[in-house]
């Protein structure tokens, strides 16, 4: 395979997205340029001036790109899948391959481990330093507990924030806000207006839909101190952890085995599955199922964790109630008790645990239903190992036997 090269990277994108990502680093090109000339420009301005690009990054970037150069060059780090990607990866700067369902590998090239092994460091220290990551952690953070907000009001939550901690000197805030791809990158604009979205935010119409359908238009108040906390572990973040509900939450996971980023990853896939919640969903309870202490959890044991899980899911700020809780509006409340019937007497693997008497899990490949528009056979010569499963629709079950809907089982990863 050929070896690609910063100029082949950046000769890969089309004119429009050179011309973005010129934006988000910090370069200004003249439109007029043909598409040769901005590959040429854009190739120098990342050699000559890594310092200052690195600083147009966010932190989640900053900090990857340390982590890389410091495992060295073509150092392969295993990651998990995160719910956006980063924009290194999508620039091509980092490489990545996720043709493994169970890891997202991570690299850093000789050619460009040598423009910024010298720099990267600095630019992290600067970023602590001087507020930059701050004012990304706090505006990360409100867009964690409102889901979407009118830029506007996003911009005067984030101004007030910095007058209290800083006490003004907004010519440097409003600098910092342009510099960061934050309000570039997650930005919405439509017919009724201009908005900047939580990155972990992926369908933002059915968001403002359900708004609608709620008669929900008034945001909730949250402090600084809670979109601090809501901000802070990009890209995992979690939303509510201190209060009484999400600390029953983590110790319930710790008793359950989890630990290190683990517990991380199971806490986050908890707050963003409540964010979906209304009613019955089977994923919230997901990192449940999974938790290495589930195959022991007798009856009662597994009940009274559901209970904790749907009390925080009801606990925390929610994305199409404007930022009020399910508690505090009085709808879009887990049904945990249709879903404990329907995991001990339908399909779901307390069911299978209960009619076989054996431990769980125990997965067994269901014939694969094949929705209209999908392919009937399928061809597994050309597939890689571990791929060679039954090609079914997103809303169709997963064949791997969980009971999920494929699109929130393996579906996620493959699609």
């Amino acid at each position: 395979m050929k070896e690609r090269t910063l100029h082949t990277i950046l000769d890969g994108f089309g004119k429009p997205e050179l011309e973005d990502l010129a934006s988000l680093l910090g370069r200004d090109l003249s439109p007029q340029l043909r598409k040769s000339q901005l590959v040429d420009q854009m190739d120098s301005y990342l050699r000559d001036e890594p310092r200052r690009w690195m600083s147009h990054l966010m932190e989640r970037d900053v900090r990857l790109l340390k982590d890389l150069v410091h495992a060295g060059p073509d150092k392969v780090q295993y990651l998990d899948f995160a719910d956006y990607p980063s924009l290194l990866e999508v620039s091509g700067l980092v490489e990545y391959d996720d043709s493994d369902e169970n890891y997202h590998k991570v690299w850093i090239s000789r050619e460009i481990y040598d423009i910024v092994a010298a720099e990267v460091d600095k630019v992290v220290h600067v970023g602590e330093r001087n507020g930059q990551f701050a004012v990304e952690r706090i505006g990360l953070g409100y867009l964690n507990l409102y889901g979407i907000l009118p830029t506007e009001r996003f911009i005067d939550l984030v101004t007030d924030w910095y007058e209290d901690r800083y006490g003004g000197n907004f010519r440097r805030l409003s600098k910092m806000l342009h510099q960061t791809p934050l309000v570039k990158i997650y930005r919405y604009t439509d017919q009724w207006g201009d908005y900047v979205c939580s990155p972990c935010l992926e369908n933002v119409d059915e968001i403002f839909t359900r708004r609608e359908q709620l008669g929900q238009h008034r945001f909730a108040d949250w402090r600084s101190s809670d979109a601090h906390e809501a901000g802070a572990g990009a890209p995992y973040f979690t939303v509510g952890l201190k209060t009484l509900e999400g600390m029953r939450l983590e110790q319930m996971y710790r008793k359950l085995g989890y630990e290190g980023f683990d517990l991380v990853k199971a806490e986050h896939d908890t707050w963003v599955e409540a964010q979906y919640t209304d009613g019955v969903n089977d994923a919230l309870f997901q990192p449940l199922i999974d938790s290495p202490a589930y195959p022991e959890l007798d009856d009662a044991s597994w009940a009274a964790c559901c209970e904790i899980i749907a009390d925080y899911a009801d606990s925390v700020p929610k994305w199409i109630l404007c930022g009020h809780s399910a508690k505090e509006a009085g709808m879009c409340k887990v049904d945990v008790e249709s879903y404990k019937k329907h995991m001990l007497e339908g399909q779901g693997p307390k069911a299978e645990e209960a009619a076989s008497g054996e431990d769980y899990p125990h997965w067994s490949m269901p014939e694969p239903t094949i929705t209209d528009g999908y392919a009937g056979e399928l061809n597994s010569d050309f597939l890689p190992l571990g791929f060679a499963i039954p090609h079914v629709a997103p809303d169709d079950p997963c064949p791997c036997g969980s009971g999920l809907r494929y699109c929130r089982c393996h579906g996620k990863y493959l699609s």
